[in-house]
């Protein structure tokens, strides 16, 4: 599918509503991105990418439902040129590989500069 909007459509997926806000002020203060939905479960998120074609994807702890790789795995199946960017807190080897198997293209650490990213 060809991108042709100039500002990535961004979907947050994270279980924690508070994290799911913060996520979103700061990429409100980057006039950079539009934000175009969120979700709070791995299923949820999948049907959204399916309406919403985002750009981005930014993909955090999304369990209980699926696990967030097999949301990655579902979501790059669907399209795959959204790009898939995991956020963690604690860096947890497990989420991070499972992801960047299932097709994530990198991701976030919690002790990375939010203005670079």
């Amino acid at each position: 599918m060809a991108r042709t909007h100039k500002k990535p459509r961004v979907l947050i997926c994270n279980r924690y509503s508070l994290f799911r806000a913060g996520i979103k002020a700061l990429l409100r203060e980057q006039s950079a991105f539009v934000i175009v939905g969120e979700s709070g479960t791995a299923r949820s998120a999948v049907k959204q990418v399916e309406r919403l074609r985002p750009d981005v994807v930014l993909m955090g702890e999304a369990a209980p439902d699926w696990s967030s790789a097999e949301a990655t795995r579902c979501i790059k199946a669907i399209d795959p040129g959204v790009t898939v960017l995991v956020l963690t807190l604690n860096d947890d080897a497990d989420l991070l590989s499972g992801c960047l198997e299932a097709g994530a293209s990198g991701y976030i650490g919690r002790d990375d500069d939010a203005s670079q990213c």
